[in-house]
């Protein structure tokens, strides 16, 4: 598909909500690597086209979905995990409260092991984070599966 159409979307969605593109595409379940190439182009070129997969997916993000997020139970759990990942990392909890949209006072509580209510908007916020220092998210998330299914 033509990915101008996305491509723009992707701009008007950032300059709306102010989330960084690591973030819409974390949330609309596309490769970050592909948010990238669409937004940065790879020598200096823009990518021209997109996969139908990745431009129904970028579609159906939208505010209404972006708010739903902000409003839906994350698993205090994984994100404490995330959070403790950035932070094994080398960043700060300030900064981890900025990058993840949590407060500080709940970050310290998540790491800390008690439980918080996050949204999955900040966990999405949490997991681009850890992208962005070279973290695989989806590998911290997993990780406590096998362990949480041997403790039931």
């Amino acid at each position: 598909m033509n990915a101008e159409p996305f491509r723009a979307w992707v701009r008007q969605l950032m300059s709306d909500t102010g989330l960084p593109w690591r973030v819409i595409a974390r949330a609309s379940r596309v490769p970050s690597a592909t948010v990238y190439a669409l937004l940065r182009g790879q020598d200096q070129r823009s990518m021209a086209t997109l996969p139908q997969l990745e431009a129904e997916r970028l579609f159906r993000l939208d505010h209404h979905r972006l708010a739903y997020l902000q409003q839906e139970p994350a698993d205090p759990q994984q994100v404490r995990l995330l959070l403790l990942s950035l932070a094994m990392a080398g960043c700060s909890n300030r900064q981890i409260a900025e990058f993840s949209g949590i407060d500080t006072l709940t970050v310290r509580v998540l790491m800390t092991g008690d439980r918080a209510w996050c949204s999955r908007l900040q966990q999405v916020r949490a997991e681009a984070a850890c992208e962005a220092w070279g973290i695989n998210p989806d590998m911290v998330v997993r990780k406590r599966a096998p362990a949480a299914r041997i403790g039931r």
